[in-house]
């Protein structure tokens, strides 16, 4: 209603100014005979009433339409049948009809170019394995500065992958109950290569068993990047990262301790977007800003809550609720 009155107003203050010009009018040719003019303006706005009635019956649809937050469905109702609400409807079908097929091609587009991407990036990593194979038994130090950017290289690799992949996730994800100390220990020793190269090792504390819902794919990913930043940015300050599954009012949480850098206060509350670096990142090492906002990304979209609190020259806590 408030949108219809609103969408008619200019109408109804026509109207009332039609009357005060036609009592004015009457006033100054001296007619006096008021019931006559009241007569005229009560008939007046009998009409305007009936005419305002019938556009809020016809159109009663469009203005409910209009006013409904419920965005639960893209269906678009016919809206009334006054030759305005009808030719409304045909030109929303129509568009829609075009959004519609605006969104299939970016879909398949989407589709096509993550495929590509995952192609390439398993093709990259038979050249990479070859270079791996024949430096294994290499001890120069040449071979052991090779052997890092094969490892700068296989790491990002793997952030273009499942990057690229981020876009699909609601199509490539699979929940199941796993217990999270075993898939914590096979994590840490896929990603010895890692701990070595930094001289930064893992330490996970001995927790009672407990079993979470989540997808092991997509957060071993997410808890990669997390340990990846852990260890890279305790180099050179301390030897170790803690990582501690424990209870706490019901929730499951995993917390991620190294004992570096830390991180400045004015970047803490920006280290999740998107490219940012920071001061950490520019000054110690090649950073490209994804690490931690993809992190945050999958593990929201897995509805793992992650937190960050940092103190410089201290180190950083990294804590995820596994709970769902």
């Amino acid at each position: 209603m408030k949108i219809f009155l609103k969408s008619h107003f200019i109408l109804l203050l026509a109207v009332m100014t039609q009357g005060v010009f036609t009592w004015s009018y009457f006033w100054f040719i001296g007619f006096h005979a008021w019931g006559h003019v009241i007569y005229s303006i009560f008939i007046q706005l009998l009409f305007i009433l009936g005419y305002l009635t019938y556009c809020w019956i016809e159109d009663y649809k469009l203005y409910h339409w209009i006013q409904s937050s419920d965005d639960t469905t893209r269906l678009i109702p016919s809206f009334g049948t006054s030759y305005f609400s009808k030719r409304l409807h045909e030109r929303i079908i129509k568009e829609k009809e075009k959004a519609d097929r605006k969104i299939v091609e970016s879909e398949a587009e989407i589709k096509e170019r993550v495929t590509f991407m995952n192609q390439w990036v398993h093709q990259m990593k038979t050249p990479i394995s070859v270079i791996h194979l024949m430096i294994q038994d290499q001890d120069d130090p040449l071979f052991q500065d090779m052997r890092k950017e094969l490892f700068k290289l296989e790491e990002g690799l793997k952030t273009v992958l499942y990057s690229s992949r981020l876009s699909m996730f609601g199509k490539d994800y699979h929940i199941e109950s796993f217990p999270i100390a075993p898939f914590l220990k096979e994590l840490i020793k896929e990603n010895k290569r890692l701990f070595f190269q930094f001289n930064v090792y893992p330490h996970l504390k001995e927790t009672e068993e407990r079993s979470i819902l989540s997808d092991k794919k997509w957060l071993k990913f997410a808890i990669e990047q997390i340990l990846s930043n852990a260890v890279k940015y305790s180099t050179k300050k301390a030897n170790r990262v803690d990582l501690k599954v424990e209870e706490v009012d019901h929730r499951v949480l995993l917390t991620i301790t190294d004992y570096g850098v830390g991180i400045p206060e004015q970047d803490v509350r920006r280290v999740c977007d998107p490219y940012f670096t920071g001061v950490n990142g520019r000054k110690y090492h090649e950073s490209t800003g994804m690490g931690l906002y993809l992190a945050k990304e999958i593990l929201g979209k897995l509805d793992h809550k992650m937190t960050i609190t940092s103190e410089v020259n201290k180190g950083t806590t990294v804590c995820i609720d596994l709970s769902k």
